[in-house]
């Protein structure tokens, strides 16, 4: 899996300063940006490689920040992580 990709695939979710909130356009962001990356990559993508492509990201768009933002950080690679499985398991039953 392309770490590079995956980062910037979730960029135009996280470049957005509220990102992390449960606002229903950052949930929007955060999904079609999902979207992308499992049309993209696939869906086999484990939590902690969604957690360290985050918290690059993060690292880059905002140092010093990402001590306090990690526990939004484990919540969305855990969303995404989900998500992906259960696309998997979806199409992997039809």
């Amino acid at each position: 899996m392309d770490v590079k990709a995956l980062q910037m695939l979730l960029l135009p979710w996280l470049r957005v300063e509220t990102w992390h909130t449960r606002h229903p356009k950052d949930d929007e962001r955060f999904h079609k940006a999902l979207h992308e990356v499992f049309a993209q990559l696939g869906y086999s993508i484990a939590y902690e490689q969604f957690y360290d492509a985050i918290r690059a990201v993060i690292v880059e768009l905002t140092p010093g920040h990402e001590l306090f933002r990690d526990r939004d950080i484990e919540h969305f690679a855990r969303r995404a992580e989900v998500v992906g499985s259960y696309l998997y398991d979806v199409r992997n039953c039809q």
